[in-house]
């Protein structure tokens, strides 16, 4: 392979930014005529944070011996010396797969051309046609993709995730071509026909796909340990579905037609019928990625609610959009309020490994929300999730480097080795994520003004692992370690099985006095009632028995609740775990138990002694905590102003008003009265 690297533009001095909004330090006004008008300096601050440098770094050529040119993005970049930031990135191949693939091209041109938009920048739509080369040629005459290109130019053919078909990235090939149509149709049109001409046997797969009789599953449904789900979505899953979504929204925007409106609907129909539980119940009204896992839910990948927030707004339909509306209210207000983001649930909430590519698709999909429905607080809840990337995340650390333009991959658990557990590699996907987030909030001024938030304090779930006891109470239960059962991730890698005879004991703390919802996460069995299961004493009160058995196919890993709700005092507790049922040779299986505090919250501040609370309920009713906040962080004065406003499952506003606390001279903390709406959440703010 021969390499020609073409310039790239100067970076983006950008980590004076970051100093300014991390220390409030304004910046200074517009002094050129004609300049971008900013809605404030946090506006400022979040375009100005926009930097592709990275991203034309990782731009390379591989030219065929017939002279083809091929313009191509790096899939991996990692530091010359691992872990160090500051030494020069190289290039690295995903092995067996290639060194560059269409999953992340397309996503380059996506970026590229929504920097296009907000910029008007030549060089961003330069790039693009250099990534619609590469999506050309990895595109077949029935218009599915191979995704992986090898070193020598050779396409990838038969790797697992390189194969042509309805998948990820033909529909990832079809968004960017879609956007493509749509701003080339201003400035290129005879390109932008071009695209068309190229997306075109795609539309044709798709509709095929959906409507053939040979392939079709549209209007079918299946069903999995009882719960009937649509059977006719890409890669049976709504994830995948949801960029075709996009794409198909995108070019009916270009290109109105009735056939892409009704691909459309039938995808996004099939996208709500993913929708589960209750704002208490697993999975909290997300929308389950995967049609044959039903308990587990990852942040990757989640463009449900972007989807559904946008089809509904093109399309019409507010059902969509309530769809999406739900998942926000309920399930994405359940991680900001706790922890901020979960990487998955397994179904137990796990923390690790967070990753670029699920804080962006979070995001986006809140600000798309605010684009649907115009109400300010999707704004605000995406300004708080994108900060994720600007250090409000549980690394405490930032996962974007706006000096250079790289997003870092992810956050792992920290250790020795791993130091706070930031990787500093930085590939296509990551650092297109995080310049994509930033473009998108760059355009809502509301959301910039939450970007420098950082975590303060959270009251959150308690996770008590069943492997964490240290010897039996009875019997020999079983450790499992576990990192993917087929259908589920178990919390912390492993699981207990426990047998007529095994029992043990979990011990954990609570912080304070209060209500919580307990979980178990266990094993349903396809057992006939009564035959295998477990009771639970919490401190040696009368036990709660839970029947693991009633599956009606197969074993899989559910999150169900304990009891409605239980009394916790402040302290240490135990948890008396036994093997309950008449199967003399069946072994019943315990991942997790998670304590959920009725109201739970976090409080976040930022240099210029802004402070956020986010707070969510889990009860049934309109209730309150009284809590008490921290105020070292507040501006000095004999009195503060709680700016608190009140949100129901819809995200209306149900009320808003200040409350005065009485400061009393060299105090730390103030009692606030939280109130919050049943399974809402409350946003207070102050100085």
């Amino acid at each position: 392979m021969i390499r020609t690297k073409r310039g790239s533009l100067p970076a983006v001095v950008a980590c004076t930014l970051i100093l300014m909004m991390i220390f409030g330090v304004s910046l200074t006004p517009a002094a050129e005529s004609g300049e971008r008008e900013y809605a404030s300096e946090a506006h400022r601050a979040v375009n100005e944070m926009v930097n592709l440098s990275h991203l034309d770094y990782l731009r390379d050529e591989i030219v065929r011996s017939d002279g083809t040119v091929i313009p191509i993005w790096w899939v991996y970049c990692e530091p010359s010396v691992p872990g160090d930031r500051s030494s020069k990135y190289k290039y690295v191949e995903a092995a067996s797969e290639g060194v560059s693939c269409v999953d992340d091209v397309a996503r380059a041109a996506l970026a590229y051309l929504a920097e296009y938009e907000r910029s008007g920048d030549k060089h961003a739509l330069d790039m693009a046609r250099d990534c619609f080369k590469f999506i050309e040629y990895m595109r077949t005459p029935e218009g599915h993709f191979y995704n992986f290109i090898l070193e020598s130019g050779a396409r990838n053919l038969k790797g697992a995730t390189s194969e042509k078909g309805v998948n990820w990235w033909t529909t990832r090939g079809m968004w960017a071509l879609a956007r493509g149509i749509r701003v080339f149709d201003k400035v290129d049109p005879e390109y932008a026909t071009h695209l068309e001409e190229l997306i075109a046997p795609s539309l044709e797969s798709i509709w095929e796909f959906l409507t053939a009789h040979e392939l079709s599953k549209y209007g079918e449904y299946k069903t999995l340990h009882g719960t009937r789900i649509p059977a006719w979505l890409v890669e049976d899953g709504s994830d995948a579905s949801g960029v075709l979504v996009l794409a198909l929204c995108e070019l009916y925007e270009a290109r109105p037609s009735p056939q892409t409106a009704e691909m459309a609907k039938m995808l996004a129909d099939g996208i709500a019928g993913f929708q589960m539980g209750a704002p208490d119940e697993f999975p909290f009204g997300a929308h389950i990625p995967w049609g044959q896992a039903l308990c587990n839910w990852h942040g990757w990948g989640s463009h449900q609610i972007k989807a559904l927030a946008m089809a509904g707004r093109v399309f019409g339909n507010e059902a969509w959009i309530e769809s999406a509306e739900f998942a926000a209210n309920s399930f994405v207000t359940h991680m900001l309020a706790s922890i901020g983001m979960f990487a998955h649930m397994g179904p137990a909430p796990l923390t690790y490994v967070q990753l670029s590519y699920g804080a962006q698709t979070i995001t986006t999909g809140l600000l798309e929300l605010y684009r649907a429905t115009g109400k300010e607080i999707y704004a605000v809840l995406g300004g708080i999730s994108g900060s994720w990337y600007t250090g409000n995340n549980v690394a405490g650390y930032p996962m974007y480097d706006a000096a250079t333009g790289r997003g870092w991959d992810g956050i792992d658990p920290p250790g020795p080795e791993r130091g706070i557990g930031v990787s500093f590699n930085s590939g296509a996907e990551s650092t297109i994520e995080a310049v994509t987030t930033m473009i998108e909030l760059a355009s809502v001024p509301k959301a910039c003004e939450y970007m420098d938030l950082g975590n303060r304090w959270k009251y959150a779930y308690r996770v008590v692992e069943a492997e964490s006891f240290e010897k039996p109470v009875s019997g020999r239960p079983r450790k499992m370690w576990a990192q993917w059962t087929g259908e589920n991730t178990p919390s912390g890698e492993f699981y207990v099985t426990a047998r007529s005879g095994d029992s043990f004991k979990l011990d954990f703390t609570i912080p304070e006095n209060d209500i919580y919802i307990p979980y178990a996460v266990f094993e349903r069995q396809p057992l006939a009632g009564g035959q295998v299961g477990m009771s639970f004493s919490i401190d040696g009160q009368e036990p709660i028995v839970v029947d693991m058995g009633g599956s009606p196919d197969t074993k899989y890993f559910v999150m169900e609740k304990l009891a409605p709700w239980i009394e916790l005092e402040a302290g240490r507790h135990s948890v008396t775990v036994k093997f309950s049922g008449a199967g003399k040779t069946q072994a019943a299986a315990l991942d997790a138990l998670v304590f959920q505090p009725m109201i739970e919250y976090r409080h976040m501040t930022a240099p210029d002694y802004r402070n956020v609370i986010i707070a969510r309920s889990f009860a049934d009713k309109a209730s309150g905590k009284a809590i008490d906040v921290d105020i070292r962080c507040s501006a000095p004065g004999p009195e503060i102003v709680f700016g608190v406003k009140r949100y129901n499952t819809a995200g209306d506003l149900v009320s808003a008003e200040d409350v005065i606390c009485s400061v009393p001279q060299g105090a730390e903390t103030v009692q606030l009265d939280l109130p919050v709406e049943a399974f809402g959440y409350t946003l207070v703010e102050w100085r």
